[in-house]
């Protein structure tokens, strides 16, 4: 306990609780030499920055706002304060955190940190509201702020940009085109859609604190393919220009330069397939009863209508369910004279009422019994007028008929003659050959992509340059645990019978069809170190850098969703020497320059 005071003693000293120092603001009493060695390992519990060897390091290292206490003495962002805390015997091992920080174990801890927490939040920062977006700190108009403000470590990107911990920028980010829906974050933040998104932030996040006029983020790595990489916020690149000396220039370095494209555009999925009848009209059948097979009438391939016989058995419960119905019919005719009988007597004084009432219940009875024997019949699969046949023609045969239930072709037969067949194994199966179904394995990260209606383009094994066209009808809701696919039905037209169940294939489904897009050819895009960027000719000797937002790959051209509508002309032949030169910033031997369009 004696530790644990002492911890909170400094802590209140270090953000000014005593009057000492001011809260979240740098401390006049402390000088720029006082501050730099605090990051000097301390001897007590070897690590820089200690907050409690040294404590002015909690005024000099702001507050966290993402976990509500000074950043010197944030566990959370700050893995190497975990001992420190413990040599002190300030730890809560239930919650993970240090015990003078443990609000469910300690309520009102936190308390003592609310003053800096408010001048942290007070803290004027250099951009203001913007009139674009309309929302403080904007880091679209005001790109400065992005370094300013910080690294969010609880969500991965710059606090600037963390739509989780500032609800004012999501109208910003659906502005600017770029918003994932399914997932309700940037598309630029979201690594479900986009795999490697949040790579650009990786040295902002290890190295926070660098003396740089760029920030940190700002460096993509290229671990993830650089087409896929979402423009920098920070990056100005679009705000210089390149001016070549003379329009000759251009012609002896080669430079060739194309339009950029607005057409129609195709974009298709590949995965393999399986061919599969259609479940809705395909039947595996099987006798109602246990019976002998007697009768054969249908073969493998023959096509079938509804209600055609297939086969025939010789079954002994059809013949004693047939003698039953026979005996409940016989018993409702005679209780039904009996009952008359003893009414017209009752009515006369000649009989009881208990005999009449007798009468009628016995009539009841036998109804009952029938209704019963009928219905055993209907479940062995014989049908209204069928009954009727037994009742009226007094007809107990034991044979039992297998019909199709639908129109189609026999494409299964499993029995012979004087085999036994019981109701647990399908002796013949129909099957509508009309529409099948295809199965496709579509990659789990390339779901997003599929949606129901879309259409689908196949071609199976054994014909070659035959494309089917069908569409998308039911997605799986499970991954497959070996393949990690998920399972995507189609459904075909079949009547020249091409499809043959269990086939593979290869199938291509569309998942953008005839859409507009606007469409930059490949060598006019240029990684230019954090953004894929094209130079737009403004004239014979100008040429404008212009970040990109990259989509599908067509194999010639790329989709651009933002950066270019349509139109422009871009360099194509000669764009990589522009980007080399842009970043050196000056082109070599005073042919041209680089300015800065906001300068």
């Amino acid at each position: 306990m004696k530790h644990r005071q002492l911890i909170v003693a400094r802590a209140l000293v270090a953000i000014g609780v005593g009057g000492l120092l001011g809260c979240g603001q740098p401390s006049q009493q402390a000088s720029s030499s006082e501050a730099s060695s605090t990051a000097a390992l301390c001897a007590e519990h070897s690590i820089p920055n200690c907050p409690f060897c040294s404590p002015a390091v909690v005024d000099a290292l702001g507050f966290c706002r993402e976990h509500g206490v000074p950043e010197a003495v944030c566990t959370k962002c700050r893995d190497d304060l975990e001992a420190a805390f413990r040599a002190e015997s300030d730890w809560c091992s239930g919650h993970g955190l240090p015990e003078s920080q443990c609000e469910a174990c300690n309520p009102g801890v936190l308390d003592k940190w609310r003053g800096m927490a408010g001048q942290a939040a007070a803290t004027p920062q250099a951009s203001g509201p913007c009139t674009e977006h309309e929302v403080e700190d904007c880091p679209f108009c005001f790109p400065a702020v992005i370094e300013e403000l910080g690294f969010c470590k609880g969500h991965g990107v710059p606090e600037a940009v963390c739509t989780k911990c500032r609800d004012d920028l999501e109208g910003a980010f659906r502005s600017e085109g770029d918003w994932c829906e399914e997932h309700g974050l940037p598309e630029s933040h979201c690594e479900a859609c986009n795999p490697g998104a949040l790579d650009k932030y990786e040295s902002s996040q290890a190295a926070p604190a660098k003396d740089t006029d760029e920030p940190d983020f700002a460096v993509s790595t290229v671990d993830s393919p650089r087409v896929r990489a979402l423009p920098s916020l920070a990056c100005t690149t679009d705000s210089s220009v390149v001016r070549l000396a003379t329009a000759s220039v251009a012609d002896r370095v080669g430079v060739l330069v194309e339009e950029v494209q607005r057409r129609k555009l195709r974009k298709v999925l590949e995965a393999p397939a399986t061919v599969a009848y259609d479940s809705r009209s395909h039947a595996r059948l099987a006798p109602r009863a246990a019976g002998t097979v007697v009768e054969v009438r249908r073969d493998l391939g023959d096509e079938v209508g509804a209600g055609d016989v297939l086969m025939v058995l010789d079954s002994a419960a059809l013949g004693a369910a047939k003698s039953e119905l026979l005996q409940a019919a016989a018993r409702v005719g005679l209780w039904e004279k009996n009952s008359q009988r003893e009414g017209a007597l009752f009515e006369k004084g000649l009989s009881t009422e208990k005999d009449s009432l007798g009468a009628e219940t016995q009539l009841v009875e036998s109804r009952i019994a029938l209704a019963a024997a009928e219905q055993r019949l209907a479940n062995l699969g014989l049908t209204k007028d069928q009954i009727g046949a037994v009742k009226e023609n007094g007809e107990a045969s034991s044979l039992l008929n297998i019909t199709a239930p639908f129109s189609g072709v026999v494409v299964g037969l499993d029995a012979v003659l004087g085999e036994l067949a019981s109701p647990e194994v399908s002796v013949i199966s129909v099957a509508d050959i009309s529409r099948m179904w295809v199965m496709v394995d579509v990659d789990q990260a390339e779901i997003r992509l599929v949606e129901r209606g879309q259409p689908v383009l196949l071609t199976v094994e054994g014909w070659p340059g035959e494309t089917l066209g069908g569409r998308v009808t039911w997605l799986s809701r499970d991954v497959d645990r070996r393949t990690r696919t998920v399972k995507v039905r189609a459904e075909f037209e079949n009547p020249e019978g091409i499809l043959r169940a269990q086939s593979f294939g290869t199938a291509r489904i569309v998942t953008r069809d005839d859409k507009e897009a606007v469409l930059v050819p490949k060598g006019a895009v240029q990684w230019e170190g954090c953004c894929n960027v094209a130079f737009e000719r403004n004239s014979p000797t100008e040429f404008v850098p212009r970040k990109l937002r990259l989509g599908y790959d067509t194999g010639d051209y790329y989709e651009v969703l933002s950066g270019l509508s349509g139109g422009e002309v871009v360099v194509t032949q000669g764009s990589f020497i522009l980007k080399t030169e842009l970043q050196k910033g000056s082109i070599g031997a005073g042919c041209c320059e680089v300015d800065y369009l906001n300068e």
